[in-house]
């Protein structure tokens, strides 16, 4: 029913759009009410006596020099949404043969990639399509120092790490997301124009953020050509789904203009009784009231209606055999039919640009959203026989609302100071987010037959009831699981941010500060509010040079600050995180190319991590340190008319300081009365993370006239071994492969591809704790777009 509801909106929308465009009244030629085009500096002129004009040319042609695009792919250009030829040279369209020109994510301002004296990587629409990639974990998998997969094909969060630490994440340069899966949602890669990722700290920018770097996804917002597409999809493990996008003018002068985006998928996953629904729109309207204002509203509507994949499966059974040498079936469900985890979605986004004049802009960005999340779900608790046959289960049910505001306002001036030319930002920005959580938590008395499983006899549910009246470890057999904790939490973050972007002559530099003020509150049942103050200044500088050949060299030294909105077991909120690094790369664009070959390597060191805590399955707590040292290499871009790449490798050297411990079993021979014991992890690699990592995806376009209009595409991604914080249970590395075929003309593509075209069995983590995270099997989806 939605998909045909959806397949119905889209057609109407699609009617009306196209009538509407037929009837708007032609625009005279010289109306005076028709906009000059809105042009972006990427590089300033700078204004001399004539006296030393000819000696600025001749010092400056180098510095400015930009290289003549590659020929363009054969293939017929393609109608539908995001195909101007000139929208690919600002930080928010679209990315043309996956060689981005400008990003905004690394500087605040819409700057060219290889002046940002840090790495930068830019995944934009076209790649994420050919991919066929349908979550921002698998939009990821080909960017060098990402760990996309950390905690497998889990459903309900991305999880991604970069250079060994959280991700943090951000939609159109304003923090998305606090806390983790409880409080949180996925963005949709089909709602985005890129995806754009910033390893190294951003806190100079941005406040919030972890030292290794953040994910900053950037909307489709409207255009002023008309375009559309629609598309009906199916794959593996019953995958349906219709999804829309359309653009264009709503007047004929082009002041107001829309996008109209949408998404409705049906769909089972590789967990047997896991679903995975989603109903989704994105309104959007710009309005123009001349050449020097854009006022953008975006809005943000979704229902989730899925689970788990992830069923915390213990490591005998699945990286080792059971005593009877059996493994566990990768779709296994140990929960109960009827498990779930429902997210719904409304958010609201204003973003408006307005010039002063040629040297003065002003930046506003704000966004409300409100997310509900309901996840009732059985997970396993280890195995309750000898036969390694049988396991106890646990039952963890969750109600959380959150609601968060982000708003950054900001002046963006352009000044010279002789010879030294100046690009200045200076702003505000400021962070609410409030959280409230009601959860329980409680286990079965049957234990559940995970080889031979049978649904619907899980036993008497033990909890703890009525709340707050026994003891912890007193429970008592209830006929609904009652909401015993109950945590309400207010973040507020206030922050004053400069940055100067210098040139002069082929020298550029960055030089930025930031000072934060946090305040954490948190209110449990029964108890006073704890609040937290805390407050810190960060500091961000970079020197980079640019030869005439293409290659700009750079060095660069970054802090961290981000605020922690978690509690521990006791309900007392963290000290903040933070964190340093140093990095020296370059950044290498041959002139005449329309590809960049990107290096770094980096020091990095952050306090304040949080860890699992070893006493509690649900809480977290905080370590002294965690020293980081690693190299990465990234090529991206059209090599030849044909062929477009995008791959790299990273070397990810992670440890932990002497502070970090874990618990162990040091006497299980009696299951009823363990006895555990704390053990040092000091030196040992941070879990989770390889050491090694490499990936290359390439898609090639056919020229040959029999083939025109044809292109094929494949890649391979190598994670290396990983193993738990005590360096014990080891996940073995493994290479996948992945592959599509696709054909395009003016107004269709037909598009095939696939994930783990082997089918590899994957676990992609093994937890100290005691159980393993699922990677994706095989998957294969196939869809058909109509473009017009």
């Amino acid at each position: 029913m939605f998909l045909r509801f959806f397949a119905l909106l889209a057609a109407c929308s699609m009617a009306l759009s196209v009538s509407a465009q037929e009837t708007q009244a032609p625009t005279p030629p010289a109306a005076a009410t028709s906009l000059p085009p809105v042009v972006v500096e990427t590089k300033e002129a700078k204004s001399k006596p004539k006296a030393s004009a000819k000696k600025k040319k001749s010092t400056t042609s180098v510095a400015v020099q930009q290289p003549s695009p590659a020929p363009a792919a054969p293939q017929p250009k393609p109608t539908g949404p995001g195909n101007s030829s000139a929208s690919d040279k600002t930080a928010y369209g679209p990315v043309q043969n996956y060689s981005a020109k400008n990003t905004a994510t690394g500087s605040k301002t819409d700057t060219p990639l290889n002046e940002i004296p840090q790495s930068v990587s830019v995944v934009g629409a076209e790649q994420i399509r050919d991919m066929g990639a349908q979550t921002a974990q698998e939009v990821l998998r080909y960017v060098p120092g990402v760990v996309a997969d950390t905690y497998g094909n889990d459903g309900r969060t991305d999880g991604g790490m970069i250079r060994g630490t959280e991700a943090t994440e951000y939609l159109d340069g304003m923090r998305r997301t606090f806390g983790y899966y409880v409080n949180n949602y996925r963005v949709d890669p089909y709602f985005m124009e890129r995806l754009e990722v910033l390893r190294g700290p951003a806190s100079v920018l941005y406040g919030q953020a972890d030292v290794g770097g953040i994910v900053n996804a950037v909307s489709k917002r409207p255009q002023t050509e008309q375009g559309g597409e629609i598309t009906v999809e199916y794959g593996t493990f019953d995958f349906k789904q219709v999804k829309f996008d359309m653009t264009g003018p709503i007047t004929s002068d082009k002041r107001w203009s829309y996008r109209l985006t949408g998404l409705a998928r049906d769909a089972e996953t590789q967990v047997d009784y896991v679903d995975d629904d989603r109903l989704a729109i994105a309104p959007a309207i710009t309005f123009r009231p001349d050449s020097n204002t854009t006022i953008t509203a975006l809005g943000h509507f979704r229902q989730d209606r899925a689970g788990t994949i992830s069923q915390f499966l213990p490591h005998v059974g699945t990286i080792y055999p059971n005593v009877n040498g059996q493994r566990i079936s990768q779709d296994r469900f140990v929960g109960e039919p009827g498990d779930h985890y429902d997210t719904d979605v409304a958010s609201g986004t204003l973003l408006v640009e307005h010039k002063f004049s040629p040297w003065l802009k002003l930046n506003h960005a704000s966004r409300y959203a409100d997310v509900d999340n309901d996840y009732d779900a059985i997970g396993s608790s280890g195995y309750a026989d000898a036969t390694e046959q049988t396991i106890y289960r646990y039952r963890w049910v969750s109600l959380a609302n959150t609601k968060t505001f982000n708003q950054d306002t900001n002046l963006e001036a352009k000044f010279s100071t002789g010879d030294l030319r100046h690009k200045v930002l200076g702003g505000v920005d400021y962070t609410n987010y409030d959280m409230q959580l009601n959860s329980g938590f409680g286990s079965y008395s049957n234990p559940f037959n995970v080889y031979h499983p049978v649904y619907g006899q899980p036993g008497d549910l033990y909890a703890t009831s009525p709340c707050g009246s026994l003891d912890p470890n007193d429970y008592q057999v209830v006929s609904s699981m009652p909401l015993c904790t109950h945590t309400d939490q207010t973040l507020q973050q206030t922050g004053l941010y400069v940055q100067d972007q210098m040139r002069l002559g082929n020298w550029l530099a960055v030089l930025g500060a930031r000072k934060d003020w946090v305040e954490n509150t948190v209110t449990g049942a029964g108890t006073n509010a704890i609040s937290k103050k805390d407050e810190a200044i960060s500091y961000r500088a970079g020197l980079m040079y640019e030869f005439s050949f293409g290659l700009t060299p750079y060095f660069s030294y970054a802090e961290s600050f981000a605020a922690v909105s978690d509690v521990d077991r006791n309900g007392n909120p963290f000290d903040p995180k933070q964190g340093r690094t140093y990095e020296v790369g370059f950044k290498y664009q041959p002139v005449g190319a329309n590809f960049a070959i990107n290096a770094a390597i980096y020091d990095m060191d952050e306090s304040n991590r949080l860890v699992p805590d070893p006493f509690s399955i649900f809480s977290q707590t905080q370590i002294g340190a965690v020293a980081t040292r690693g190299f990465e290499f990234e090529i991206t871009g059209q090599i030849t008319k044909n062929l477009k790449v995008a791959g790299g490798y990273a070397y990810t050297d992670a440890r932990y300081d002497d502070s970090m411990t874990a618990v162990v079993c040091a006497d299980c021979s009696d299951p009823s009365n363990p006895v555990y014991v704390l053990v040092s992890a000091a030196g040992n690699q941070v879990e989770s993370i390889p050491k090694h990592t490499a990936s290359l995806w390439g898609v090639w376009e056919f020229d040959d006239p029999y083939l025109k209009g044809w292109s094929v595409g494949a890649g391979a991604r190598y994670t290396g071994t990983s193993a738990d914080v005590l360096e014990q249970v080891r996940v073995p590395g493994v290479t996948l492969f992945d592959a599509m075929v696709a054909y395009e003309e003016e107004h269709w593509r037909w598009q095939i591809s696939g994930q783990n075209l082997g089918d590899k069995e994957v676990y992609t983590t093994c937890l100290q704790r005691g159980d393993c995270f699922i990677g994706q099997a095989r998957t294969i989806i196939t869809g058909l777009t109509y473009k017009y």
